[in-house]
């Protein structure tokens, strides 16, 4: 589960990356937005306090006149050497001007001073050359007033500003992150548990279901309740049809055994005539076949249904393949064909039900016998696996057509060239279900030419496990 976790991650993970991504753009133009608005804000609260300081000078000059306003401005000055705050009074009569800064061309209402062009300090620094201030101007009768405030303090309090925004920001991008990846990997969790069920339903297991939380009440626990709904109800369906199909084979073995019983002794008596006797034996075959054929039906619904308590014990998968080869043999040898064991004739060791795999072995080799002409031959292969056991028939005659290869293990499937031959067309799927009750599958390919099918235990145990 782990490599299907790491699989889907970035697909989940890629898109809260990207909703992360535009949270962060959408945070970072909000910043700018407002790195904009606080410097148009805080520029005109910086021009509004040196316009009511100015203002405040003006009305000391008035009141108390220059000397005391020169004195003013040397105090408020003095407590300025951080050039911060910068006051300028030049007088109307050309006299030298007060404050620690010069400004060349004064101007009324707000303007917006550069050192070094616009205005210098006092005493001069070079350290703040190019700096800008924002300041207001007043012309008084007495001369000029100018106070200035330093927009140091503007990009301090956006620095402030973007700093905090920037720290925000992480903490949020990393807490989304963290919150999307961890939500990420449970629902790649709930998914891969989803896919489960399905593997398992198209593996055959109809009672498959996902289990999830109690507390889960998100679109995917709908999603996972519905298709619960949805496979219980298939079960119910198949199971009712499988058991309709087990009924009527069941209730129709009765009469075609009586039916049996009651033509057999007509066929053997001495007063009928012959063409009589030979219709009685075509319905005999006609009625053993159909016998044969229900009693695949129920057996094929007992291993669907799991009806069939499967027991297994330690069993010689080269025994039973000799005995098959031995057992059809003379079957082979009088339709003109033949069969042979291909085998190292080492014991090998399984568990298994011997009777099944038999069965299931005759069937495919009967096949191979069936739907062959004269001079074909049938190969049997037991090779041991890792995980199991591998029981192969491979034959040189006419083969199936790739894609049938896969329809011929449908119940009733039979090939156009076979339908006018006897058989119940159960026989593969018969093998089928059989192998899924030991855990493994029936592979039909082309053995170029023919056919060759093999039958996979993966339940079963090779002999070294056994013995532990």
């Amino acid at each position: 589960m782990n490599g299907l976790l790491r699989l889907r991650l970035p697909s989940a993970m890629g898109l809260a990356l990207r909703l992360s991504v535009v949270f962060a753009l959408s945070s970072v133009a909000a910043g700018g937005v407002a790195w904009v608005v606080i410097g148009d804000e805080l520029k005109a609260r910086l021009f509004r306090d040196a316009e009511l300081e100015a203002k405040a000078l003006s009305a000391e000059l008035q009141t108390s006149g220059e000397a005391e306003l020169k004195q003013q401005i040397r105090h408020a000055a003095a407590f300025g050497e951080d050039f911060s705050n910068l006051y300028y009074f030049a007088p109307a009569g050309g006299a030298n001007s007060t404050g620690n800064m010069r400004v060349f061309r004064p101007a009324s209402g707000n303007v917006i001073l550069r050192i070094g062009t616009d205005a210098d300090l006092v005493p001069r620094s070079a350290d703040h050359q190019g700096d800008l201030y924002f300041g207001h101007g007043i012309r008084t009768p007495a001369g000029w007033i100018v106070v200035a405030r330093d927009q140091q303090w503007i990009a301090d309090s956006q620095e402030v500003m973007m700093q905090s925004v920037a720290w925000g920001l992480a903490i949020a991008f990393l807490i989304t992150v963290s919150l999307a990846y961890f939500s990420a990997r449970r629902n790649a969790r709930r998914v891969e548990e989803l896919n489960e069920v399905l593997r398992s339903v198209s593996a055959g297991d109809l009672s498959a279901r996902y289990k999830g939380q109690e507390k889960e009440s998100d679109d995917l626990s709908e999603v996972a309740d519905g298709l619960n709904q949805m496979l219980g109800k298939l079960q119910e369906n198949v199971e009712r049809l499988t058991q309709v199909s087990a009924d009527i084979a069941h209730d129709l073995r009765s009469p075609l055994t009586r039916i049996r019983l009651w033509l057999e002794p007509l066929a053997l008596r001495d007063d009928i005539d012959p063409d009589t006797r030979e219709a009685i034996g075509r319905s005999l075959v006609s009625v053993q076949s159909m016998s044969e054929t229900f009693d695949a039906i129920l057996q094929l619904a007992q291993l669907e249904t799991g009806n069939l308590t499967l027991e297994t014990q330690a069993a010689d998968v080269q025994q039973i393949a000799a005995n098959v080869v031995e057992m059809l043999s003379p079957v082979a040898e009088d339709a003109e064909k033949s069969i042979a064991l291909n085998s190292e004739g080492t014991e090998l060791l399984a568990n298994l039900n011997p009777e099944l795999v038999t069965q299931a072995l005759v069937n495919l080799a009967d096949n191979a016998l069936r739907h062959s002409p004269a001079g074909t031959r049938i190969t049997v292969e037991v090779t041991p696996l890792a995980g199991g056991i591998r029981l192969c028939v491979s034959d040189n005659g006419p083969g199936i057509p790739e894609p049938e290869l896969e329809k011929v293990k449908r119940r009733f499937y039979r090939l156009d060239r076979s339908r006018n031959q006897p058989g119940t067309g159960l026989g593969l799927s018969l093998v089928d279900a059989i192998a899924e009750l030991h855990g493994g599958t029936l592979e039909l390919s082309d053995n170029k030419p023919g056919l060759r099918a093999c039958l996979t235990l993966r339940g079963s145990r090779p002999r070294t496990e056994i013995n532990r």
